[in-house]
């Protein structure tokens, strides 16, 4: 019986830690309309990053590290999900379907407001990679 107990409070608790590394991970669905909160590029990290926020006040900060303009196919994208929560920046891997909702969500934004900072050079490389 207690071994029972023990494995359904295991089975519970890996049930639980998988949802919340998904939740954490995950590309968001920000409520319309979706404006560009920030955008910057860092010299140091040869990064570029943008920060989007949805109308209903969420945040998802995304980027390309690497060498935008000589090797766009060999940059990595990153994003922060859930900022407020945990602030953990995941690496989804090239051509993975991760990287293709960040595509979709930039097609989004840039059908929106094609005139943001930054965004336009996120969404070439993610669309020639893809």
């Amino acid at each position: 019986m207690i071994k029972s107990i023990s494995l359904a409070t295991l089975l519970a608790l890996l049930v639980a830690f998988l949802g919340f590394q998904y939740y954490i991970t995950s590309v968001p669905d920000l409520a319309e309309p979706i404006s560009v909160e920030e955008a910057r590029f860092i010299e140091r990290d040869n990064s570029l990053l943008v920060t989007l926020r949805g109308n209903d006040g969420r945040h998802f900060t995304l980027g390309l590290r690497g060498d935008i303009e000589n090797e766009p196919e060999e940059t990595a994208l990153f994003f922060i999900s859930n900022p407020d929560l945990v602030p953990y920046v995941y690496w989804p891997g090239l051509r993975s379907n991760d990287e293709k909702r960040v595509l979709e969500l930039i097609e989004d934004v840039l059908e929106k407001e094609p005139e943001v900072e930054a965004l336009p050079e996120i969404y070439e490389v993610l669309k020639n990679r893809n």
